[in-house]
């Protein structure tokens, strides 16, 4: 059997005189020593603090445990204290890195998972098994919920879910229940009880394997170079403006399903009017500074949404900090006097939540049972920002309706995108020139995400836009709403911007945003007179 195990590393910080490692990836050695099964990990192994990684890995290998398909992340490992964790190394997404190790994901025979790694990875390897009906255990200390599943797929809770609160602090001590884990898997016939003996064999370092490793190295350092110079002659490619490939091709005289204007370009002038007069009432690119700060995450109240679009049974979890909850409410009354009602019926809920000033301003949760629309009440007090993050977050809703992802995936991860799509397309145009390993970015370091937008800054208007194609789709949208569009081809942002235009029902519906939004803001001027 060829079992794959996916585990987080940790420093316990609880014993001062000593490093003592923690976490999911123990798991693995576990599964190794007690069993003659061919064991994989997944984990992220840090190029910091290399002393631990190389004895982690060392220790392994010993286990009968291959690493080669870890991840490796510029970070420190993460740190468990009594108090809680901090995630460091394990937060970092990793297992898309290496196309050599997904190609080989079908090959294997069961997978054991726990959710002290990136949430990202976790779903990824959750939703191939599922699609590809490997059987997997997860195991789990509640770092983060597990929401799907399916028939092959076996979780096992760490703790006391009845006995303990829901809001206890998630507690990655899995070196601490390993003999539960033991017992799960003895009587799920995976290992054995006892350690098994094992035979490993080593290949003798010889002056011939010395002298392939020197030219080995050397051949590493010529590729480097070539790998340096490439880079440069990209980077000047990309500077130089999008291609031919990026043209794009506009029917200014298509018609449009529309009742203020019958083609493309008299829609274009209609939406700019609109445009012009909604400046007399608010600056819609108006950008308020944000002051950003570091809350835990709370949801407030959550609403249903009935099919007048009203909202109705309210569920209040935490008292509101600031505010009324009129005051939140009228935000979803924005969103529906703005968006076309035919546009929104996928809506199911309206939730009023908070993670500090910045951050997360909004979000939606799209699964097929419903969408959830999500707004944090300390953010969006200035209108004009307001207006541009719910517009932003409708072009997510238009985007990636639920039906265009496989079942089984929980939600809308573009692994699980169908061909065809709107999002599958999109991507297909805009992003392939970067290679798979960037086309989902969020769950990356710091530098990389700024790297790799720093290398493509003709292709974003901002650095967010650059984490995945779902949010530079919703960036766009925002652009093509809310401003001219760009002349000529330009660089590739104003290039996704004019793509917007060979759509007749996108021109359309600009008009109507334009025009909801006018109208509303003439509303409130006069209440206000």
């Amino acid at each position: 059997m060829k079992i794959l195990t996916a585990g987080g590393i940790y420093v316990n910080t609880e014993h001062a005189r000593h490093i003592e490692l923690a976490g999911g990836f123990k798991i693995a050695g576990l599964v190794g020593s007690h069993s003659r099964h061919d064991v994989y990990i997944h984990t992220n192994f840090s190029t910091e603090e290399t002393k631990i990684t190389s004895a982690v890995k060392k220790s392994l290998r010993s286990q009968g445990v291959d690493p080669r398909y870890a991840g490796k992340v510029s970070a420190a490992y993460g740190r468990i204290s009594k108090e809680g964790f901090e995630s460091g190394s394990n937060l970092y997404e990793t297992v898309k890195a290496d196309v050599r190790f997904r190609k080989k994901l079908e090959a294997f025979d069961l997978f054991i998972l726990t959710t002290d790694i990136a949430e990202r990875d976790f779903r990824w390897l959750l939703a191939f098994a599922n699609n590809h009906q490997i059987e997997t255990h997860v195991f789990t200390c509640g770092e983060y919920s597990i929401r799907s599943g399916g028939d092959m797929v076996h979780v096992h809770p760490l703790y006391d879910t009845e006995a303990e609160d829901a809001e206890r602090t998630p507690h990655p001590d899995y070196h601490a229940r390993i003999d539960t884990i033991k017992d799960i898997l003895t009587a799920g016939g995976v290992i054995e009880r006892a350690p098994v003996e094992r035979t490993f064999t080593e290949q003798p370092k010889t002056p011939l394997y010395d002298a392939g490793r020197f030219i080995a190295q050397i051949a590493a350092l010529a590729a480097a170079a070539a790998l340096i110079i490439g880079g440069a002659v990209f980077l000047l490619q990309k500077l130089s403006g999008p291609g031919e490939e990026y043209e794009t091709d506009i029917d200014w005289q298509a018609p449009v399903d529309h009742g203020g204007c019958a083609t493309v370009e008299e829609c274009r002038d209609l939406g700019d009017r609109y445009l012009r007069e909604l400046g007399e009432y608010v600056d819609i690119q108006d950008e308020p500074h944000v002051f950003i700060e570091n809350r835990n995450r709370y949801d407030y109240i959550t609403y249903a949404v009935d099919d007048d679009f009203e909202l109705v049974n309210a569920e209040h979890e935490n008292e509101l900090p600031i505010g009324t909850e009129e005051e939140f409410m009228e935000i979803w009354e924005r969103f529906t006097a703005i968006i076309p009602g035919e546009r929104i019926t996928s809506v199911s809920h309206f939730n009023l939540f908070s993670d500090g000033e910045g951050n997360t301003l909004a979000y939606v949760d799209i699964q097929p049972e419903g969408t959830t629309l999500g707004v944090d009440i300390r953010d969006n007090t200035n209108r004009a920002s307001q207006y541009r993050t719910l517009i932003h977050e409708y072009g997510h809703i238009h985007s990636l309706p639920a039906e265009d992802f496989t079942e089984g995936c929980g939600g809308t991860e573009l692994d699980c995108l169908k061909d065809g799509t709107l999002m599958a397309e999109y991507t297909e145009r805009f992003w392939s020139q970067y290679g798979e390993k960037w086309i989902e970015n969020k769950f990356k370091s710091d530098p990389e995400k700024e790297a790799f937008f720093n290398n493509n800054a003709g292709d974003f208007y901002v650095p967010y836009q650059a984490l995945n194609p779902k949010e530079d789709f919703a960036v766009t949208f925002v652009a093509f709403i809310t401003d001219r569009i760009p002349q000529g081809e330009g660089q590739l942002k104003d290039v996704k911007v004019r793509a917007f235009y060979e759509d007749p029902d996108l021109v359309a519906l600009r008009v109507d945003i334009l025009e909801n939004l006018l109208a509303y803001e003439k509303e409130r001027a006069s209440d206000e007179a």
